[in-house]
Parts: structure tokens; sequence; C-alpha cells
């Protein structure tokens, strides 16, 4: 569910989980590292009660992908 969150809001197609937390809650919180070239992990956190992404911080685009996710303007 972490991978396919931070795919849709970064393009980034291969996030690969760089470190996992428990937190209160029932709540997890996953670090991508989205490749090289990207200086900036993606920190998701996941509700797993709920069984949905809670992300105070969105995962940013990262330069040079296309996101294909957004309505055209």
């Amino acid at each position: 569910m972490g991978s396919d969150y931070v795919y849709a809001n970064t393009g980034v197609s291969n996030p690969t989980v760089a470190s996992s937390q428990t937190l209160p809650g029932g709540m997890l919180e996953l670090t991508f590292d989205l490749g090289p070239g990207v200086p900036e992990p993606a920190r998701v956190v996941i509700d797993q009660n709920a069984g949905k992404v809670n992300n105070p911080n969105s995962p940013q685009p990262v330069q040079g992908v296309i996101d294909t996710t957004s309505p055209a303007h």
C-alpha cells in the first residue's frame, strides 16, 4: 500500500523501503528510497487499522519524472 501511494504521488516506479517503524495506535511509518538522483526519501504513515495512508508531508514530485496521475490542465 505504501509503495503504491509513493508511486502515485511521485511517479517513481520502483520505490524501495529503506526503513520501517511501528508507531503507537497501530500506525506504521515507512521510509522509501526513491533511487539515485533523488536526495530526499519519501515518508508515509500507514494506519493499519483503517487501511489507509496518513501523510502530513506528501512526497514531492521528482524532477524529470512525469506525473501521469494528475489530470491535465
